[in-house]
Parts: structure tokens; C-alpha cells; sequence
């Protein structure tokens, strides 16, 4: 039975709390590997803005997987807050957008404090829409995910656009052991998505799913994952062997 109101632990299970802290960490990782020296408290409260601009984008991008995959989580996941139904579709939608909103409204005024400063604002700015139309077209359509092995990409990109958006938010993207933490970050989220799409192999074969796993195999998918995480490890080391 559906409560009229959801209870806070059934939100925060929604929303996925730990891995929203862990993004709003990415976000504050990226900004201070980028910032060797020249913080001001405008850059502190950017910081801190898009920490929160990113935990609410992938809140709402989190909601809107659960309410999209409701059919196959009642196969792979019956007892999250939707499939169990702990929470309305309809509230899930409500908690969506105010996610959104909150999310935007914290990048934007990113913006005006980087404008403000007289830093280049413009990366954040697309940072945020990329991010965004990637995870439209991943939950939306073309629904990449469908396509297990791109969407792994696409999700494994997000995370390293986290580093990328963090150096963003302090004015410099383009700083190569920013860049170096990025492309670790992405290799690590592919990995993660791989042995996801293990766990879901039975739900994802019924919806007619394209994933590594139930194309190559769960022991195969493993090994898969395993070697792009060693990949990450090498690549995170770069920057002690080049003097970084």
C-alpha cells in the first residue's frame, strides 16, 4: 500500500544517499586537484554550489532510472522504493523535478559567480547541458541503455564529466591531472556499470537488453571489468611517473 506520504528512508533509498555523497566528493576532487593556489571564498561557494548542482542531477537522473526500469526492478530489485511501492510513480516524478530545479538553479548561479570573477564560465555551462542530454538520451530516447555496452560508456563518461565539472567550477578544465583523474574516473565507472548489468542479467534478457553480460556471458563480463579497472589504475599513475 502506497503512503500518502513516503517515508525518509524510503526517499533516501530513491535517490541512492552514498552515491550522491560519493559525486558531491568527485565534484570537490576535481576542483582541488585543478586549484593549486588563488582559493577565495567566491570559489568556495562555487565549490560548494555544484557539489550540490551534481548530487541533485544524479538525484533526479536516479529517480528518473527507477521510474523508467519499474518493470525490470520488480524482476532484478522488487524491494526499491518504486517496484515495492514504498513510493507513487506520480511522487517520484514530484521529486524528479525538484531535483532538477534545485540542480539547475545551483549551476546557474555557478555561472554568474565564474562571470562575476571574470573566469571562463562558458565549460561549466556545457558541461552541464552535456550531462545532461546524455542522460536524456541514455533513460529517454534514444534509451542508449537498451544497448548495454553504450550506455556503460555513456554512464563511465558521466562520472569523468564530474572531475572535469569540478575543475569547471574553479575556472580551469583543461588541467592535465584533472584530465588524468577524469579518464581514471571513467574507466571506473564502466567497470561498475559492466558488474551491474551482471546482477541485472535476468531482468535485462526478459526486457530485450543488449548488455555485455547476456551478450559475452557473466564470467567473460567479469574479466571485462576487472582489465578496465587495472586500465585505471596505470592511468591514475601517469602523473606520478611524468612529475605531476
Amino acid at each position: 500500500m502506497v503512503r500518502t506520504l513516503p517515508d525518509w528512508k524510503a526517499i533516501l533509498s530513491l535517490i541512492r544517499l552514498k552515491n550522491l555523497i560519493i559525486g558531491s566528493a568527485t565534484v570537490l576532487t576535481g576542483s582541488y586537484v585543478t586549484m593549486d593556489n588563488g582559493w577565495n571564498n567566491d570559489l568556495v561557494l562555487n565549490v560548494i554550489l555544484q557539489m550540490i548542482s551534481v548530487a541533485s542531477f544524479m538525484a533526479a537522473g536516479n529517480i528518473l532510472n527507477d521510474i523508467m526500469d519499474i518493470e525490470i526492478d520488480k524482476i532484478s530489485h522488487p524491494l526499491r522504493s518504486l517496484p515495492s511501492g514504498k513510493i507513487s510513480i506520480k511522487q517520484a516524478w514530484i521529486f524528479m523535478i525538484i531535483f532538477s530545479l534545485i540542480s539547475i538553479f545551483s549551476a546557474v548561479i555557478g555561472i554568474f559567480i565564474l562571470k562575476n570573477l571574470g573566469l571562463n564560465w562558458i565549460p561549466l555551462a556545457i558541461i552541464w547541458f552535456l550531462a545532461c542530454s546524455l542522460m536524456i538520451s541514455y533513460e529517454v530516447g534514444p534509451t542508449t541503455k537498451k544497448y548495454g555496452y553504450l550506455g556503460n560508456i555513456i554512464i563511465g563518461s558521466m562520472l569523468g564529466l564530474v572531475i572535469i565539472y569540478g575543475a569547471a567550477a574553479v575556472g580551469d578544465y583543461s588541467n592535465i591531472l584533472t584530465l588524468c583523474v577524469a579518464i581514471m574516473a571513467t574507466l571506473m565507472g564502466i567497470s561498475r556499470e559492466i558488474v551491474k548489468d551482471v546482477h541485472d542479467i535476468e531482468g535485462d534478457i526478459k526486457w530485450g537488453r543488449k548488455t555485455i553480460p547476456i551478450l559475452l556471458g557473466a564470467q567473460t563480463s567479469r574479466n571485462i571489468a576487472y582489465i578496465i579497472v587495472m586500465l585505471s589504475i596505470v592511468t591514475i599513475m601517469i602523473p606520478f611517473m611524468i612529475n605531476l
